[in-house]
């Protein structure tokens, strides 16, 4: 191992002075040496008067050749960052899907209960129309972001129209073509 020779402050700010080391000029060698990823012999502490007054202190590196400062990208860094934009992504599309969920929902109680009521013309559908439009909006712009695949969003919106279609049937207003 190289050895290296660094230079101990003499004053360092209070936050940086609070430590557990029982000597205070091994606290403030060891923290001196920690800045620049060294560690420091446990054999030959310094008296506080040394540390004091800045003199030198040996302290073994940990790599052969010291590392230059500079921006170094761990992998953990990236993990994190994956996980963040993973969960960002994850509440967005729950979110999105939800919507779907709830839009199609509101037309499908929509032509139950114009289903029970016995409507007597396809005009009544209107209000039903205009939510399966809604929902049909909400699809089609998931898919366009990624959030459903192209055919999942087809088959949802094709539910939704079968189910007003089956309604319209069951009640006489369409005649399915054969």
């Amino acid at each position: 191992y190289f050895t290296r020779r660094v230079r101990v402050l003499p004053f360092l700010p209070p936050p940086l002075a609070v430590c557990t080391f029982p000597h205070p000029a091994l606290k403030m060698a060891s923290l001196c040496t920690a800045f620049q990823g060294m560690s420091v012999r446990n054999q030959a502490p310094l008296s506080a008067r040394a540390a004091v007054r800045g003199t030198s202190v040996v302290a073994v590196s940990r790599a052969r050749v010291a590392t230059p400062v500079g921006f170094f990208v761990d992998a953990a860094q990236n993990s994190l960052k994956r996980q963040r934009t993973s969960e960002k992504a994850r509440l967005y599309n729950k979110a999105k899907k939800s919507e779907i969920f709830t839009r199609s929902k509101k037309a499908f109680v929509e032509i139950d209960m114009l289903t029970k009521a016995g409507t007597s013309s396809e005009a009544d559908f209107a209000n039903a129309e205009k939510l399966i439009g809604e929902a049909m909006g909400a699809i089609d712009k998931a898919v366009v972001k990624g959030v459903l695949h192209k055919n999942t969003g087809d088959r949802r919106k094709s539910k939704l129209c079968r189910y007003k279609t089956r309604s319209l049937i069951k009640l006489g207003l369409y005649e399915a073509s054969s």
